[in-house]
């Protein structure tokens, strides 16, 4: 038993263990219970003081124990615990609870315990925490809050930064640099506090470093955000501290550092704050800096791609800056911020101070403001920010070069060569000797303004911009005394007296509104003279230059006449004449050979014919420009003077003689730089030197091209050639092909690039063309390959490359036959590739592994028949272009044309694996393309945005897929970029999409979930749009479809087994499947299942698509429908904007729709189907009858406008059935209605070349609230009521002309009426109503309606419409026009008149039955025309009544007319008008009256005039009347008062003015008459007259006739065009002579008998006329003729006498063009003085020999225009038409 007791006593202790602990739990739980509360009180208080400790530290900024927060937390989940444990349940019953309490109350003491235990390890500092410590207690997730120093234009800058400054990123140093001002440490700041919240650094320590850099400054601020104490004084034992604390704190370099480096003006070392300015050197950190100056960031060690760049605001961005802080909203004050805003041009700093400053201020601080920035007083707006910035530029040079660029105009691309020129005539350059020197450190001293931001780069290359705030910062420099400066570009009122003083320096204006100059300038010190667009009316002092002996550079900028120095004048210091796009034809530029120090002499641009031979004299020379200047002459010896020449810029030398081209070669060899084409001089290129050209643009055999270059201020070395091989070797221009940058060749015999460089004159692994950015090959008949692999590696720098019209080229790149297939090619930079007609490629390169072109962006291939596709299928494809080994990740751009034997461009099937990134594919004139994509192209349209097809006669599908493929439907392709769909002339074209399986429970296809537009345009074959399938796709975006001249019945390609039925036009696909899916659906271009597929329609083209008979079918759901999806489900076309259809010859409905199987409408308008559609289009459609029915017009509730034309088959607008084969019902009355009012938006309704129309519809039944009804039925659907319609009233009773705001209607001959009886009542929208050419209208208000029996008049009623009494109501009627409606006898009613209240303009024209324009009623007891009752039109403004031949009067009636606003009267051709209206007419606003001869001037009324013989008389002279005498004092109006003459399209008038009215003409001031062809003289003469009278008794007795003079004294402007009989305008005789003293402006053109214009007897009385144009006048041989009868006796005592002085004092202005035989301006011997004549055009006038045979003194006259160009007019017009006049005869060819 022993044994046995000491074996089981363990055992049974062990057993009985956890029965006892399990025991314990139960009979203490009470206990443990109590225990548990009372040591979590305990740890409680504990718990409390550490969080007040903590709290009592967080406050004040001092340590916290790294273990309390642990700490709390653990707690705060002990006491949650603790919580949970009922103190009640100890006294339950149950054992099992108190069991689970004690065993709970147990472990929670345990961890109680555990916790306070902890609770004495934690210890506490209470030490400061160093500033730059964050705060590690919780990170934000959330991105800070906007404020107004975030702009949406920045958010890509702060990403890159951001970025930047995350722990994956490489670089370590990043840069936010940019302009002052521009919101760098706003950024800064902002990247900051993010970098805090999402706790991206254990450390973050600023140093604002400023302009004075002091490194034990930058020590102590770094300090300080430590809490560190430096008590080191020197700067290496302080970094040495520093860097000893970040290695101690590192963490072994767990802890990241940021170093945030503020406003950093001069370079930091990161070693003197402790930091390496490696990575990784054992402490991780980062440092942000700031700074104005890229350079010195770039000096710091930050990376090029680590320097980011923050930018100016945009327009919209400032404007919202500046109203954030003003918060205005007063109109003026606006609109004066907004000017003020766009003066700061986006800078930040600029536009809160501005806005600081104006906050709350009156309307004149603003405008002080505004003109404060415009004279450039910056100093409120941003001082010292553009200070500081210049003040550290560290040279004298730079500093100049900044100022100089102030000269040049706000916003200007400021050219680098021209600031050149400038810099070296004023000596800024220091140890500078030569231009290209000089070139060298402009560029230096430009790169330098960029680093500092004080200039911005410019789009322009070679230029580079000034903000206007730093422009006018360096004005105020110049306004300095040691800078003084006259600088205006539009911003100044002009000269003032304190600008002009002798210290001004420079010059700078704009003289757009100058007219010249002040007298008496004196300019003793300046330097620099820049004048700007000045044009032929500015006038400079002769002495302008008077005193200006320190001027050392002239340029004038497209200035017409710039005065150039005489040698009296300044010339002798002047080092630099710039002259670009300047007018010097006039000149003689011989004076510039006396400025000897000349230097720099520029005409680029600039017209002039020579350039005389004194020019040899300017030995100093060293840059001549002379480019784009075109025909001028070199006089020989220029060239072989100008010893010092170092840069010759000529471009075209076409008039170069070949002592020209011997002189340039004997100056060649001092060449550095020339631009020259050997075009005609080709031999001549073998004797020039090229050895010491750095800079040249240089073509042989053909013109200088400059559709590669960068920008026409951008400069690359050039070489274009078109000639031998042996040529290149000869003239020894190989030689330049290392220096060369842009490289065009057509050279014969070449056999590879390499063929043509000179030899050993590179490194090995080097060739000639490392330096080409564009190289372009063609014509090279023997080229079989363009380069070997060797020197294909070489071109690293080539961009773009064309090779085409090479005929035997096989491949791009040869590696010959020992090349091992293993090399790579690669084009580095690489962006641009064109193969075009090249017959026999076969590939890039045929034996290499790898061709990269990693930055191609644009490929363009063309005529190359080798290919039959792109992309290869296999590895072992030969066929392909771009074989497996060609790779291309950028390619965007995918140009294919006339590829003959292209048959895909993809293969069948494209490898998932594959990327292909094209944006746009277009695809021209290849007739064996099959496939344009692969099968599910999903992948490739990931970034393609557009493609277009044209003439691909073998494409049947633009996209093959195969709904059963697993990846074609997935999400993986949801980010489509494809926008366009682009497909032309393919006739085999049937369908875009053509799909394979999938049923209805497929989900949306993704791929084009982004389209906008699908165009498709004469594809003879095209079905379909959309398959029924196609509600699988995502077409949300569609905007637009355009289909025109598709779906031909009987297409060329039609094969003979089609069946009938599939050579039908059909919209769907004629697939079997899918037909039997579509049912009976032919025909029609949106049935209702498809049309929800594309909601987002904005616009529908439809022409010529030919078969459709419906556009769109709207019906209910059936159990046939379509395939439907969830997505289907959208309103119909909700957002169709615009609807277009035009020579749709089948179509016989636009809209098909059934009111008994209609849709359920959406309850909201805006989902209402068609709610947006504004603007229809019908045009040419033969079959549709009507547009659309009541039903549709209840839906169309946005119509603006409705255009109708040419549709044969159209007999009403709007029918009054909902579909063909409906009876008409009548409406049963209901209580209850909704209510629809109808075309609330219609504006515009616009019928023309309807045929057939019988009258414009309506239909339903209107209550008299102009709103439909309908009835409201227990169902969602709304059914429309039955109209409520009479038998009487044709069933309708509205009409859809009195929605329109404006109906015009044309040439609808069968319309007899224009507004229905039941609407006239209702025409209160009508403003504008226009009626044309509508031969059958016989009245435009109807007054009967057309029953089913026979007519009745609407006033005669039957009981079941309402009695209308012929009521016409058009209250807002305001202009009504009527032409050349035959049948129609009157307009108005007098009923009808009364509501005319609004009228303004009202045309009648040419209507030959109008017998009066209202007519009278027979007056009855209810009548409301009554001869008392007065009539007002008080709005009434214009009346035109012409060609009216029987109407008789206004209206005939007794009653009274009151026109108080009428202003304007017009009557012409009304034979039979006897009276406006017998009761009387009041018109006092009427001062003027026009008739078919002109306009009139009255005294009194002019409608008050009854007698027709009166009326008629007043065109006597129109109409060949006879009558020798003619009483015009007895009607209102007739020549006596006429003051503009205006005849035109006369044929049957010989003389214009009478001969008897002449003296009549007293108030003419305007004479126009034009297109009258039987028209031989505008006054008759006596002799004429007494003719037209012999016939009527009134003979000519010529004894008793003395002379008439005829003064017109207030004639001002004629005009005489197209008066093809014209003999004279004025025929003066012995008894008349003319006079026109005022006349001030004469054109005569188009009259080919007249032979000339004045005679010499009239010069005298032209004393104003200043603009005389004569033109296409073919007969005129002289302008003034001397007097018939007084030549003999002038030539008879001519001798020894004094010609007579002719003078034309007041002509400013004479063009003289098209004259085929004029020989001068006149041939008399007189002389002639123009004073005031500074314009003088001759063009086309091959004839002329002369001006005047005598002398002509034209003193202001200084260009002459012609047809060749401008010239100098000289001293003597007569000698320069001398000189030129073989080159006028040329003008012979123009005929």
């Amino acid at each position: 038993m022993d044994v046995v007791s000491v074996i089981l006593k363990p055992v049974v202790e062990t057993l009985m263990e956890p029965v006892k602990k399990h025991l314990g739990y139960l009979i203490y739980s009470t206990k443990h219970v109590r225990d548990m509360s009372s040591k979590m009180r305990e740890l409680n208080a504990a718990r409390h003081a550490e969080e007040d400790h903590l709290d009592r530290n967080t406050r004040t900024r001092l340590e916290i124990s790294s273990q309390v927060r642990s700490w709390l937390e653990e707690v705060e989940k002990i006491n949650a615990k603790v919580q949970t444990v009922p103190s009640d349940a100890v006294a339950c019953c149950s054992l099992k609870i108190r069991h689970t309490v004690g065993r709970e109350a147990f472990k929670l003491i345990e961890k109680i315990e555990s916790a306070t235990r902890q609770h004495s390890l934690i210890t506490w500092t209470d030490q400061p925490i160093p500033l730059g410590k964050v705060d590690t207690m919780k990170a934000s997730s959330s991105t800070p809050s906007s404020d107004h120093d975030d702009f949406q234009s920045r958010e890509k800058t702060f990403i890159q930064a951001l970025k930047a400054l995350e722990p994956n990123n490489t670089s370590h140093m990043i840069a936010l640099c940019g302009m002052g001002g521009v919101g760098k440490t706003t950024m800064m700041q902002r990247l900051k506090k993010v970098a805090k919240e999402n706790r991206m650094f254990s450390y973050i320590v600023e140093a604002v470093i400023g302009e004075k850099t002091d490194p034990i400054a930058i020590q102590q601020a770094v300090a300080d955000y430590l809490r560190i104490e430096l008590k080191e004084s020197t700067k290496p034992a302080r970094a040495d501290k520093l860097r000893e604390w970040f290695k101690a704190n590192s963490g072994e370099g767990k802890n990241k550092f940021l170093v945030i480096l503020d406003d950093v003006w001069q370079s930091v070392d990161p070693e003197d704050i402790g930091l390496s300015p490696f990575p990784n050197q054992g402490v991780d950190f980062k440092v942000l800096l700031t700074s104005r100056d890229e350079h010195i960031c770039t000096l710091m060690g930050v990376k090029a791609n680590s320097v980011i760049n923050v930018g100016l605001l945009t327009e919209a961005e400032a404007q919202s800056l500046f109203q954030q802080f003003v918060e205005t909203s007063e109109p003026e004050l606006c609109k004066i911020g907004e000017v003020i805003v766009r003066k700061c041009c986006g800078l930040p700093i600029a536009i809160k101070t501005l806005a600081c400053t104006l906050r709350n201020k009156r309307k004149d601080a603003w405008k002080d403001a505004l003109s404060r920035i415009e004279h450039y007083d910056i100093r409120s707006v941003a001082p010292k920010v553009f200070e500081t910035s210049y003040h550290n530029l560290q040279d004298e040079e730079t500093k100049s070069i900044f100022l100089m660029c102030g000269l040049f105009p706000e916003d200007f691309n400021i050219p680098t060569e021209e600031l050149m020129m400038y810099g070296w005539g004023l000596k800024i350059y220091d140890r500078v000797y030569t231009i290209r020197e000089a070139r060298n450190r402009i560029n230096t001293c430009i790169e330098r303004l960029l680093q500092t931001n004080l200039l911005i780069e410019s789009d322009d290359v070679g230029c580079v911009k000034m903000h206007d705030l730093v422009r006018a910062f360096v004005l105020g420099m110049y306004s300095e005394v040691e800078h003084a400066s006259i600088v205006n570009h539009g911003n100044m009122p002009g000269w003032t007296e304190t600008d002009i003083t002798d210290s001004c320096k420079t010059i700078s204006l704009t003289c757009k509104s100058m007219s010249e100059f002040p007298e008496n300038l004196n300019f003793p010190n300046l330097t620099i003279l820049k004048l700007m667009h000045g044009d032929k009316s500015l006038r400079f002092p002769q002495d302008f230059y008077k005193g200006m002996e320190k001027l050392w550079v002239i340029s004038y900028d497209k200035m017409m006449y710039p005065l150039l120095p005489s040698l009296t004048q300044c010339s002798t210091n002047l080092r630099v004449l710039h002259l670009h796009r300047c007018s010097l034809m006039m000149f003689d530029c011989s004076c510039i050979g006396n400025m000897l120090n000349l230097e720099v002499l520029s005409f680029a641009n600039s017209s002039f014919e020579w350039l005389p031979s004194t020019l040899g004299n300017l030995k100093k020379l060293r840059l001549l420009d002379l480019r784009h200047c075109h025909g001028f002459l070199i006089e020989q010896g220029v060239l072989k003077n100008l010893v010092k020449l170092e840069e010759l810029y000529i471009g075209n030398a076409s008039a170069f003689k070949d002592y020209n081209c011997n002189e340039m070669t004997e100056r060649s060899n001092r060449l550095s730089a020339l631009e020259f084409e050997f075009f005609k001089n080709k031999a001549q290129v073998k004797n020039m030197s090229f050895e010491n050209l750095e800079r040249f643009k240089i073509s042989v055999g053909r013109s200088l091209d400059g559709y590669i270059t960068k920008s026409r201020h951008s400069y690359e070395n050039t070489l274009q050639l078109v000639t031998n091989k042996g040529e290149i070797s000869d003239c020894k221009l190989n030689e330049l092909f290392v220096k060369t940058e842009v490289l065009c060749l057509s050279i014969d015999g070449m056999n590879d690039l390499e063929d043509i460089e000179v030899k050993s004159t590179h490194p090995p692994q080097s060739s000639s063309f490392c330096n080409l950015r564009v190289l372009v090959v063609s014509g090279c008949a023997e080229l079989t390959y363009l380069f070997k692999l060797c020197v294909a590696n070489t071109l690293s720098k080539l961009e773009h490359l064309e090779v085409y019209n090479c005929g035997n080229m096989e491949e791009l790149i040869h590696n010959g036959a020992r090349g091992g297939g293993k090399e790579t090619v690669m084009f580095p930079n690489l962006k641009f590739l064109s193969l075009r007609e090249l017959p026999k490629l076969l590939g890039l390169c045929d034996n290499v592994s790898l061709i990269k072109l990693p930055q191609l962006v644009e490929l363009q291939l063309k005529g190359i028949p080798g290919f039959t596709s792109i992309y290869p299928q296999s590895k072992l494809e030969t066929s392909s272009l771009l074989k497996e080994e060609v790779v291309i990740p950028k390619l965007e751009t995918l140009r294919i044309d006339d590829m003959e034997n292209l048959k895909e461009i993809w293969p069948c099937k494209l490898s998932k694996g594959e990327k292909v990134k094209l944006r746009g594919i277009k695809v021209r004139n290849c007739d064996k393309l099959m496939n344009l994509f692969p099968y599910n192209p999903m992948s490739l349209l990931c970034h393609l945005e557009e493609f277009e097809v044209e003439n691909c006669g073998s494409i049947e599908t633009l996209f093959n897929i195969d709904l059963d493929c697993a990846d074609t439907i997935g999400e993986e392709y949801n980010n489509s970029s494809l926008r366009s769909i682009r497909v032309g002339n393919s006739a085999k074209l049937r369908e875009v999409w053509r799909i394979k399986g999938g049923d209805k429970s497929c989900p949306l296809v993704c791929g084009f979930q982004v389209v906008e537009r699908i165009s498709i345009w004469r594809c003879e074959r095209f079905r379909n749009v959309f398959t029924p399938i196609a509600t699988n796709f995502d077409l949300g975006a569609l905007l637009e479809i355009l289909i025109e001249d598709c779906g031909g019945e009987t297409g060329r390609f039609n094969e003979s087994k089609e069946s009938s039925q599939e050579k039908k036009t059909n919209i769907l696909s004629v697939e079997e499947t899918l037909q039997e899916v579509t049912g009976n659906i032919s025909n029609v271009v949106f049935p209702s299942g498809l049309i929800p597929s594309f909601h987002n329609l904005h616009k529908l083209y439809l022409k010529k698509y030919n078969g459709v008979k419906v556009v769109f079918e709207i019906e209910s759901p059936t159990s046939t429908e379509l395939v439907t999806t969830p997505y289907n489900q959208h309103p119909i076309l909700p957002y169709l904007d615009e609807l277009y259809l035009t020579d749709m010859d089948n179509m016989s409905h636009v809209w098909k729709c059934n009111r008994k199987n209609f849709l359920n409408l959406p309850k909201q308008e805006s989902e209402s189907p068609f709610h947006n559609l504004t603007n229809i289009h019908i045009g040419y459609c033969k079959s549709i009858k009507y547009l659309f029915s009541p039903l549709m017009a209840e839906l169309l509730s946005n119509l603006k406008k409705v255009n109708i034309e040419g549709c044969d088959g159209i007999e009403e607008v709007v029918s009054n059935k909902d579909y063909e084969g409906e009876e008409m019902t009548t409406f049963t009355s209901t209580s209850t209605h909704t209510s629809t009012i109808l075309f609330p938006q219609l504006d515009s309704l616009t019928l023309f070349g309807l045929n057939n129309l019988k009258c414009i519809g309506g239909g339903g039944a209107k209550d008299w609230n102009n709103e439909i009804s309908f009835k409201n039925t227990t169902t969602t659907t709304v059914f429309p009521d039955q109209f409520k319609l009479s038998e009487a009233a044709g069933g309708v009773s509205w009409s859809l002309c009195q929605y329109a705001r404006e109906i015009k209607i044309e040439k609808c001959d069968a319309l007899s009426s224009m507004i229905p009886c039941y609407a006239a009542g209702q025409m209160q929208k009508l403003q504008v109503l226009k009626i044309w050419l509508c031969d059958g209208m016989k009245e435009i208000f109807e007054t009967q309606l057309v029953t089913s029996k026979n007519k009745i008049g609407c006033d005669e009623g039957n009981g079941r419409i309402p009695r209308l009494n012929n009521i016409i109501m058009l209250p807002n009627l305001k202009i009504l026009e009527i032409t050349i409606c035959d049948r129609l006898e009157h307009i108005f009613t007098f009923s009808a008149i009364g509501s005319l209240t609004h009228l303004e303009e009202l045309t009648i024209y040419n209507c030959e039955s109008m017998k009066v324009i209202v007519k009278k009623e027979e007056e009855d007891a209810s009548s409301s025309s009554s001869s008392k009752e007065v009539v007002v039109f008080p709005h009434l403004k214009s009346i035109e009544l012409s060609y009216l031949p029987k109407l008789e009067g206004f209206f005939l009636g007794m009653n009274e007319f009151q026109f108080p606003s009428l202003d304007k009267v017009t009557i012409k051709k009304c034979p039979q008008m006897r009276v406006f209206a017998p009761g009387g007419s009041t018109a006092p606003q009427i001062k003027f009256i026009h008739t078919r001869l002109g306009k009139h001037a009255l005294d009194e009324s002019p409608l008050n005039f009854f007698h027709v013989q009166h009326h008629q008389i007043a065109f006597l002279s129109l109409h060949g009347a006879t009558s020798c005498t003619a009483p015009s004092e007895a009607i209102p109006w007739y020549f006596h008062n006429l003051i503009e003459l205006d005849v035109e399209r006369n044929h049957d008038v010989k003389n214009i003015i009478p001969f008897s009215e002449l003296l009549q003409l007293q108030k003419l001031e305007k004479i126009s008459v034009s297109d009258c062809e039987m028209v031989d003289e505008l006054f008759e003469n006596a002799l004429e007259a007494a003719g037209r009278n012999r016939s009527n008794g009134c003979g000519f007795d010529e004894s008793s006739q003395t002379t008439t003079l005829v003064n017109i004294p207030n004639l001002r402007e004629m005009r005489l065009d197209s008066l093809g009989n014209l003999r004279y305008i004025w025929k003066s005789t012995q008894w008349t002579l003319y006079e026109f003293p005022n006349l001030t402006s004469l054109y005569i053109g188009c009259c080919n008998s007249l032979e000339h214009v004045f005679t010499s007897s009239m010069v005298g009385s032209l004393l104003q006329l200043q603009e005389l144009h004569i033109r296409d006048c073919r007969h005129m041989v002289e302008v003034i003729v001397k007097d018939a009868d007084v030549a003999v006796e002038a030539e008879e005592e001519s001798d020894g006498k004094t010609n007579e002085i002719l003078v034309l004092p007041s002509l400013k202005f004479l063009k003289l063009d098209g004259l085929r035989y004029l020989k001068g301006f006149t041939l008399g011997k007189e002389d002639f003085s123009f004073p005031l004549l500074d314009t003088l055009i001759i063009y086309r006038c091959p004839g002329i020999t002369t001006f005047t045979k005598g002398y002509s003194a034209t003193p202001k006259l200084k260009e002459i225009v012609t047809s060749l160009g401008s010239f100098y007019a000289g001293e003597d017009i007569n000698s320069f038409i001398k000189n030129k006049q073989e080159a006028f005869k040329k003008d012979q060819d123009s005929y």
